[in-house]
């Protein structure tokens, strides 16, 4: 065997170089997955994996994050613009990560490389990196780097392709909202409009008296349910077994002793050297506890899924942990040990939140929780035993919330109606001569009429008497005329224009200029947005991980 392969030492040496050659040169893109982690997402019709997401997705947010409370409004634009409109941690930091890669890819396509100067100078700007005479302080910076982002597995190098993102961002902003312009003049008359000096009058109409008067029939009531019946339903009912795992702490060791008032230095360094290593005893004790937990908490859920013929219950007994049953209870009426805040930084709302998000599949693991962090350092451990699914109310059931809400509805409607009418009746009465409160009582209203001689954009009257928006719903009004309607839920207002006149300042043309350049800014940002959204739809980015 080994003479014949001697013979072929030419050709075997010849496929050896082209097997390498196509090594060189073939798409590496698919060999990511054996190289850098599991496949997490793909984008664009490439996979990336966990650790690409972890690096420029979940550890990247939590850098910009640090980073804009210094107070960086480039930043938190940018956290923000990425994140999309996310309606959680999770989802905020894909977005994050989807629309960044996305962003790269725009750098590409517009040619938008920041140079290392101009990295450099964005860096030496953040208030972040601010030492206490506003100058770039290179102490905060090194520790920052060397001390405050190792947690999070990253480096210098990744802070500056950060601010090469945020500084590609900025630009690509300004191309794409380089056509829209900001109207001078229409930015001089509404901030004329926010500047005025209003005297009002004003009174007020209440919906109880409405309400109290209507009362619906049995069949009323029975035919607004049929045409609604879907609006009540019961709650989702679940009911669990679970325990809660929590560290054995050790007792703590005896106080060091006090010294005297007249003890010697040295006497006092070995007391503070005797508390430190005290407190260092504790701590570590403490540590090893909760780790202990921890280890027993992960065996739990591994021997649970993986061995056959070891049920919940008797996992719990195993390890001595104390097994409740609940009974069927809805989300927000969940016994006291599953009212526990989430310890996550990640996650918001309780225990029992938590446990009605699982998602219940054929896989009966999925009747399993995970462990869910609680309190301050326990672990919550639970089985769904059953669930009562929601349903439509019958009308029995139904009836005291479906005729309560007919009665809101038609009192709104009513109240509604019934300041039209007034309005009316006060238009005329004024045209006659009389005075608005005269004419508030004409018109049948008993509230007192109220007389402000002088509201402004800043103006704060008292909200049980006059509408929290009493200037804005009245600015446009022209002098002498009724505003319309002002319709709240439990009330409406009949608001009266008596005078109107712009308060002028030095610093209005100052205050134009600011405005336009923020809608200036603002359009940008809008535009970026906008192009960043059709590329995300056009991306068809589909999770490859389990959700």
């Amino acid at each position: 065997m080994i003479e014949n392969l001697r013979k072929y030492t030419g050709l075997i040496i010849v496929l050896f170089v082209l097997v390498l050659i196509g090594f060189l040169f073939m798409d590496t893109s698919s060999m990511r997955t054996s190289q850098g982690g599991a496949p997490y997402v793909k984008i664009s019709g490439r996979t990336y994996t966990d650790k690409e997401f972890v690096n420029l997705g979940d550890s990247a947010y939590q850098l910009t994050q640090s980073l804009a409370q210094g107070g960086d409004f480039q930043l938190y634009s940018f956290l923000f613009t990425l994140a999309g409109n996310a309606r959680d941690q999770s989802e905020a930091t894909l977005n994050f990560f989807t629309n960044r890669i996305l962003l790269r890819s725009a750098k590409e396509e517009f040619g938008l490389y920041p140079g290392e100067e101009e990295i450099d100078s964005f860096i030496r700007q953040l208030r972040a990196f601010t030492g206490p005479d506003g100058a770039f302080s290179q102490e905060k910076y090194r520790n920052f780097i060397e001390k405050g982002i190792g947690r999070l597995g990253l480096t210098e190098a990744d802070v500056r392709e950060l601010a090469s993102d945020v500084i590609a961002q900025r630009k690509l902003a300004e191309i794409l909202g380089s056509g829209l312009t900001t109207n001078r003049e229409l930015v001089a008359k509404r901030i004329a409009l926010d500047s005025q000096r209003i005297s009002i009058n004003v009174t007020r109409i209440d919906i109880d008296p409405i309400e109290e008067k209507i009362d619906p029939s049995e069949e009323e009531i029975k035919t607004y349910w049929e045409t609604v019946r879907d609006a009540f339903r019961t709650p989702e009912k679940r009911r669990f077994s679970y325990v809660i795992a929590k560290p054995t702490f050790p007792e703590e060791l005896a106080e060091i002793p006090a010294l005297a008032a007249d003890a010697t230095d040295e006497a006092i360094a070995e007391n503070e050297a005797k508390k430190a290593a005290r407190t260092a005893k504790i701590a570590q004790a403490r540590r090893k506890a909760q780790l202990e937990t921890d280890a027993k908490v992960d065996d739990f859920l591994y021997n649970l899924e993986s061995k056959e013929n070891i049920s919940f219950d008797d996992l719990a007994t195993e390890d001595e942990w104390d097994l409740k049953v609940t009974e069927l209870f809805a989300a927000n009426q969940a016994p006291d040990d599953l009212k526990a805040t989430l310890r996550s930084s990640s996650s918001q709302g309780t225990a029992s939140d938590e446990l009605f998000r699982m998602n219940v599949t054929s896989d009966p693991f999925s009747k399993i929780s995970p462990a869910i962090a609680i309190g301050d350092n326990e672990w919550l451990l639970a089985r769904l035993d059953e669930t009562e699914e929601s349903r439509v109310q019958t009308y029995d059931e139904a009836r005291a919330d479906a005729r309560a809400r007919l009665i809101a509805e038609l009192a709104a409607a009513a109240l509604k109606k019934a300041a039209d009418e007034a309005a009316e009746k006060i238009k005329a009465s004024l045209a006659e001569g009389k005075t608005f409160a005269e004419a508030a009582t004409a018109a049948g209203i008993t509230n007192e009429a109220i007389s402000l001689p002088e509201v402004t954009a800043g103006y704060q009257g008292d909200t049980t008497k006059v509408p929290s928006t009493l200037f804005n719903d009245s600015k446009y009004t022209d002098p002498g005329s009724l505003a319309e309607p002002v319709i709240e839920s439990d009330r409406a207002f009949i608001v009266h224009v008596g005078t109107r006149e712009v308060v002028k300042s030095d610093a209005t043309a100052t205050t134009v200029d600011a405005q336009v350049s923020q809608a200036t800014e603002s359009n940008k940002i809008s535009a970026f947005t906008s192009w960043l959204n059709t590329r995300n739809e056009a991306a068809d980015v589909q999770p490859l991980f389990a959700q």
